[in-house]
């Protein structure tokens, strides 16, 4: 763990503690990590006064969608001005209340500025690093609950040039999928050697924006917009033949180049992303996002065409445990195996639904919910290792 792990680790302990000192806790969102703290209470994980209500700067007629909902676990969620102006708050009740600001970093300038027009003064952030350890030290309590390992890299917020450390032979690339469509980023995101630009979607436009397109060799390049990076994985799974391989998103990357570590060193025979914390299971998440007909089908492929995953799947829609993105790194046998159920039950799931009236564009979420079924069969039989994910803005 490097220093800026350490330091946050100290913050974030202190953070909690200090929470608890306050008899009333507004959480500032009803996103993603609004969900994850209130699972976390739920589960005991957390001990800190459960919410009176989430706070938002905005609904944006957004109430049915899964980062502005009425209300969360039965704890209602309102516009930050509207909650003010309706509760009379006073600076008296404030003296005794916290607010804790959970939304994205890159959001608390913007809530900071809302906060400031209002009586509320005990004002707690807990920015991106905070949130990664938690959830790394959720992850280890609850994968003991169930009984299961939990294996995590070393939380490195840099690279140390691990990937130049491969054995002579051995041939190993990530790749990041983006497209023509993509939002310029702000950030800089310095180049790796380990990293290769994929343009996917690359069949429905004449614009490049990498030399390497999903519409090169064998493909399913023009299937872009209900497949979204899939086309990028089927490509790197049809025409390349590399040791290890894996692909990732031009907004998100692993945080560091330890991951390599314990490939080389054969600690892991794969690496996935820090699982998320979903709410309140993965078919409740799938909901915010898809259709429910489409889940329902992806389940009935599975029990049809792989019998053998069905109980996991199962399982999975009733857990709260979600590995995310579809970015990984793995040997070529594992990319082969979970390529081929993969593809096998999202290709079938289409050709089932093809006349379906829904929005097939929601049918695109599946494929993360296949990523997480195959893993976590797999949980046993392979090494697998979670590490940090990075988002860039």
């Amino acid at each position: 763990m490097d220093k800026i792990y350490q330091q946050e680790r100290e913050n974030l302990r202190l953070l909690l503690k200090k929470l608890n000192d306050f008899p009333r806790l507004y959480v500032y969102s009803a996103g993603n990590r609004a969900k994850e703290l209130i699972q976390m209470l739920n589960m005991g994980f957390l001990t800190m006064p459960r919410p009176e209500c989430f706070l938002v700067t905005g609904m944006q007629g957004n109430r049915e969608s899964v980062d502005n909902p009425e209300r969360i676990d039965g704890i209602p969620v309102y516009v930050l001005q509207d909650y003010v102006e309706m509760s009379d708050v006073k600076k008296g009740e404030c003296d005794k209340s916290a607010v804790l600001v959970v939304a994205m970093e890159h959001y608390h300038d913007e809530i900071a500025l809302s906060l400031s027009s209002t009586p509320f003064h005990n004002i707690f952030y807990l920015n991106d690093v905070m949130e990664r350890i938690l959830i790394a030290d959720f992850m280890k309590y609850y994968y003991a609950q169930l009984g299961k390992e939990f294996q995590m890299t070393d939380m490195l917020s840099g690279d140390s040039n691990v990937f130049d450390q491969k054995q002579t032979g051995v041939s190993a690339m990530t790749y990041m999928v983006q497209c023509a469509q993509d939002v310029k980023l702000s950030e800089e995101r310095a180049e790796r050697a380990w990293v290769t630009p994929l343009q996917a979607g690359a069949a429905l436009t004449d614009v490049r924006v990498a030399e390497v397109t999903d519409a090169d060799g064998v493909n399913i390049s023009a299937k872009n917009a209900y497949y979204n990076e899939m086309t990028g994985l089927y490509w790197l799974w049809k025409n390349t033949d590399l040791d290890y391989s894996g692909i990732c998103h031009y907004r998100r990357q692993f945080e560091s180049d330890i991951v390599w570590k314990y490939l080389w060193e054969d600690e892991a025979d794969a690496v996935l992303p820090m699982p998320a914390l979903v709410y309140p299971d993965l078919s409740g998440y799938y909901l915010n996002w898809g259709e429910k007909a489409y889940y329902e089908m992806m389940l009935q492929v599975i029990k049809e065409k792989h019998p053998e995953y069905y109980e996991t799947a199962c399982w999975c829609a009733k857990h709260p445990i979600f590995y995310p993105n579809n970015i990984f790194i793995a040997k070529r046998e594992i990319v082969e195996s979970y390529c081929e159920f993969a593809f096998s039950v999202i290709d079938e799931v289409e050709e089932r639904m093809k006349d379906y009236e829904g929005t097939k564009q929601k049918r695109c979420w599946l494929s993360e919910h296949v990523t997480t079924i195959y893993f976590m069969k797999h949980h046993e039989d392979y090494r697998i290792t979670f590490s940090n994910l990075k988002r860039y803005w």
